[in-house]
This record gives C-alpha cells, sequence and structure tokens, in this order.
C-alpha cells in the first residue's frame, strides 16, 4: 500500500510517541485517523527502519542509471534483432543490460520499426486455386465492362451479442487523476441479434433482422419476400440485371435455396455450388466482411446496448450513417484486393495493402 507524505509523516509521530514500539502505534494511529486507511504493522516498521536508515520517511526515488553505449553494445543489440525480430525489448534490455530508452534510441537511429502482426485468415492448398480462378473471373467482367459490379449485392450476416465490445484500444478516459472507472460486461443474461446486410454498387441494402438461428427455410423466405422489399429503391434496370453474391454459410448451401436462386437469377449468383463458386475463408474479398460489420460495429459499441430493440435501434442508425464516399471507396478497394489476391496466386494478401 503506498501512502501520501503527510500520512507517511504522522505514522513517524506516532512511532515516536509509542517508543518505537509499532503494534501500539498501530492502535493510535488508528484511533487518531479513523478516516483514513490504516496501516498494518509492518508498514510502520518499514516507515521505522526507512527513517532509521535514510533519515526520512519518504519513499526513496527509484535512481536511473545512466548508460553509455559504445559501439559494441550496439552491434549486440543489432546481432540480437536480426537473430530473433520477435524479441521484446524487456527481455533484450535485461539481456544485454542496458535501458529501454537507450533500446529504444538505438532501434531508432538504424531505422528498425517495431511492426504489428496481421490477422489472417488460415487458408488451405485447395483455397487458393478457387480464389484465383474467382478474383481472375472478377477482373475479365471488370475488363469487359467497368462497373460490373456495380449490379452485383454482396451479402452477409453477422451476430451481435450484447456483451460485444469495440476495439478495446479506444476505451479510455482522461483525467488528471484516476476516476477509477468500470465497464459492466453482463456475461449471465446473454442475447444476441443475428442481421443480414449487403452492398449494391454504391448502397447499402439493409438491415434486415432475423429471429433465432437462421437456418435454410428462413434464408429462403428471406430472399422471396423480405429481399424484394429491401430493393424497392433500386432502379428496375438495376433490379432486372442484378447478380447476388453469397458466401458458404449452410442456410445458403440448402436445395430449396439453390433452386430458388438458379431459378430467380439464373446464372447470375455467386456462392457455394452456385455457376460461380465463391471460395471458403474469403472475407478479405467481400465488401461486407472487410468494411460493412466493422463499420457498423464500431458504431453499436461505442457504448454498451442496453436491450435487443436498443441494439436494433443503433444498427439501423449505423447503416444510414454510412456515406455514399465510403462506398465508393469500397468500391475501389475491392478492385485493388481482386488484383493483389490474383497477384498471390491466392494467397493472403491484406498485410501488404
Amino acid at each position: 500500500m503506498h501512502f501520501s507524505n503527510d500520512e507517511l509523516r504522522d505514522m513517524a509521530y506516532v512511532i515516536g510517541e509509542s517508543n518505537g514500539n509499532c503494534l501500539l502505534a498501530a492502535r493510535i494511529y488508528n484511533q487518531r485517523f479513523p478516516q483514513r486507511r490504516q496501516p498494518a504493522v509492518r508498514s510502520l516498521r518499514r516507515v521505522k527502519e526507512r527513517f532509521v536508515e535514510n533519515s526520512s520517511v519518504c519513499y526513496k526515488k527509484p535512481t536511473r542509471v545512466n548508460y553509455v553505449l559504445d559501439e559494441n553494445k550496439e552491434t549486440e543489440i543489432l546481432l540480437s534483432v536480426l537473430e530473433n525480430p520477435q524479441i521484446g525489448q524487456r527481455e533484450l534490455s535485461a539481456t544485454i543490460g542496458v535501458s529501454r530508452f537507450s533500446l529504444q534510441r538505438v532501434l531508432k537511429r538504424y531505422k528498425y520499426h517495431a511492426y504489428r502482426f496481421i490477422k489472417v485468415q488460415n487458408l488451405t492448398n485447395e483455397d487458393f486455386a478457387l480464389r484465383t480462378e474467382y478474383c481472375q473471373w472478377a477482373l475479365d467482367k471488370i475488363g469487359i465492362y467497368r462497373n460490373f459490379f456495380n449490379n452485383v449485392l454482396f451479402t452477409d450476416e453477422s451476430t451481435f451479442h450484447n456483451n460485444g465490445s469495440p476495439n478495446s484500444r479506444n476505451n479510455h478516459y482522461y483525467a488528471d487523476s484516476n476516476p477509477h472507472l468500470t465497464r459492466p460486461r453482463n456475461f449471465q443474461n446473454r442475447w444476441t441479434l443475428n442481421v443480414w446486410g449487403g452492398i449494391l454498387g454504391d448502397r447499402v441494402i439493409g438491415p434486415h433482422f432475423f429471429n433465432g438461428t437462421l437456418n435454410g427455410e428462413m434464408y429462403h423466405h428471406f430472399l422471396i419476400n423480405d429481399l424484394p422489399i429491401l430493393l424497392e429503391n433500386v432502379p428496375l434496370n438495376v433490379r432486372q440485371n442484378l447478380w447476388l453474391q453469397q458466401d458458404g454459410a449452410p442456410p445458403h448451401n440448402s436445395s430449396r435455396v439453390r433452386n430458388f436462386l438458379n431459378d430467380q437469377y439464373g446464372g447470375r449468383w455467386i456462392g457455394r455450388g452456385g455457376p460461380i463458386h465463391w471460395s471458403a475463408r474469403s472475407p478479405d474479398l467481400t465488401p461486407c466482411d472487410f468494411f460493412l460489420w466493422g463499420y457498423v460495429k464500431d458504431i453499436v459499441y461505442s457504448t454498451p446496448p442496453t436491450t435487443a430493440d436498443d441494439m436494433r435501434l443503433r444498427i439501423s442508425d449505423a447503416f444510414q450513417q454510412i456515406q455514399h464516399r465510403m462506398l465508393v471507396n469500397v468500391q475501389t478497394s475491392h478492385i485493388q484486393r481482386l488484383q493483389l489476391c490474383l497477384n498471390q496466386n491466392g494467397r493472403n494478401f491484406e498485410h501488404i495493402l
């Protein structure tokens, strides 16, 4: 327990009154200052020892060691980093015997920067060929008709949890003293919302909320009854030439769904078992995954949702906040991702974006 200088001074007075008897001093201090934190006997003994050794009850400030680095130390630092680029600064500082400040100064001088790992999908060998085939098809379509993907409706579902959290790096509160704030999380009373959303060119479509866990029957009903309503404001010529993209989630792959898509769209749909196959583990290629859900969840979870209705309202508001210029940038990013994926022969590419 860390005490203030005023508290330490009063402890020393009480110890003196008690002729160095720390047990008696603890009782007197507790009676004299009932509103303060009560020190243990061992804390009073340390105060007494500190006064005897230093003639002061204040905590001794740590002594900063100034390291003067020679060329050999710098060489040792650089060789250690080359040998193990993932070594931590604390470990390296302790191993070589230099301060972290000196270590950082050397690394900065030689232009070494601590880069972060990018989380990517764990692709299999089968995925490479399928992703390459899709990207080549997509780029060929763009070569024939530059605005081809303005007619492709990218779709996806996402589950929102009541105890979800945004990027924790953004959770801070500026103050001149620690306010000891907390953010409660409800682990025992959990509920979720299953949400469908889509991006069609420079338009965002949705959201649509499913009741319960999505299955093939619910998704089939949505395609027949709800999707046409969501597309009512889309120009007729776009709807007549509409392509639909979906991932390989089990509800999308039921026989009734595939039969409906074949009847409704003919060869104009992209997905598992479709005329144009969609490769598994490819969220890096669909705007819903690399843009839509991240943007919406950052807004929804900026403060903890209170009820399911509150979360629905937040999700709908977040969809409304998506601006035209954002979707134009998403279109540009999508084409860039297709080319990078092709250049990488279907392998991960987000680390070089």
